[in-house]
């Protein structure tokens, strides 16, 4: 399965699968070839292609920790006939793996500052791999906010793996929001994610700030972090919407006008704040 091609795929066993949600699985996944991967590596933010063959393929960002060569995680919802099929896959079953693609979050400027995490909804997929990052190289960040956000308890993603690291994080000054916004029968807090903003733990003059999820809530969080006197030159988004061929050939994924194009899967899909107020249709 493996080739030069820009299309071309590298095969990877399941050696898990785990349910997140009723929609949502959790795989991890292991190279077959033990070159690619000892050789295979990416960056927070970046996303793989995954195939079936007589299927089809679908984008998918990369959740795990770059730290741990030749395996990774991804986390997948169940929306489609590919989606579909993935789901029904077991350990030891193979698929196809091509990338990394895409630009990721600018790691190496987030260190000897504060981080925060803002994920609603399935954002915090793409954003588990930079806060596993964060932990895996604890000691080249300050201070370490996550605000995990869902409309509901159970949507609530890698909601046990964050509250099983609460004791651990409160030692490493790493602090866990978590959320929900239309649950009556949720003991916990309540409110949209900016909603938690102000109570970070992170120093706006001196933080980096992630933002992933539905694209209507980007202007609000961007009010509030601006309003808490974050800097609109470290706050970064990823968008994972409209993405297909994963590498800028088939243009399903453009934004823009005539005369300032941005394609999602090349150009991001990791972007910075002025980038997405000033693109058309990115957001």
């Amino acid at each position: 399965m493996e080739s030069d091609n820009v299309y071309g795929l590298y095969k990877c066993r399941i050696l898990r699968v785990y349910s997140l949600t009723e929609e949502e699985k959790l795989f991890l996944l292991r190279f077959e070839d033990s070159d690619i991967a000892e050789s295979w590596s990416f960056i927070p933010g970046q996303f793989v292609q995954v195939a079936l063959p007589g299927v089809g393929e679908i984008p998918i960002s990369i959740c795990s920790s770059p730290m741990r060569k030749g395996f990774f995680e991804l986390c997948i919802k169940k929306v489609g006939k590919v989606t579909d099929m993935i789901h029904k896959l077991q350990p030891g079953d193979f698929v196809g793996i091509r990338g990394p693609y895409g630009n990721g979050f600018p790691m190496h400027e987030f260190e000897n500052s504060d981080i925060l995490l803002i994920a609603a909804g399935i954002g915090m997929v793409p954003l588990r791999s930079v806060f596993m990052y964060a932990v895996d190289n604890r000691w080249k960040f300050g201070n370490i906010t996550v605000i995990n956000s869902a409309r509901y308890g159970n949507k609530l993603l890698f909601r046990k793996e964050l509250e099983a690291m609460r004791d651990i994080a409160e030692a490493e000054n790493i602090k866990i929001i978590q959320t929900v916004t239309r649950d009556p029968e949720w003991e916990g807090r309540v409110g949209r994610a900016q909603e938690h903003i102000g109570d970070a733990n992170t120093d706006p003059e001196n933080s980096y700030v992630a933002v992933c999820g539905p694209p209507t809530a980007y202007r609000s969080i961007f009010n509030k972090l601006i309003e808490a006197g974050y800097d609109p030159r470290k706050i970064y988004v990823t968008l994972e919407r409209r993405m297909k061929c994963g590498v800028g050939k088939c243009g399903h994924c453009i934004a823009g006008s005539s005369t300032f194009l941005k394609y999602i899967c090349i150009d991001g899909p990791v972007f910075g704040y002025y980038d997405i107020i000033s693109t058309p249709g990115l957001i």
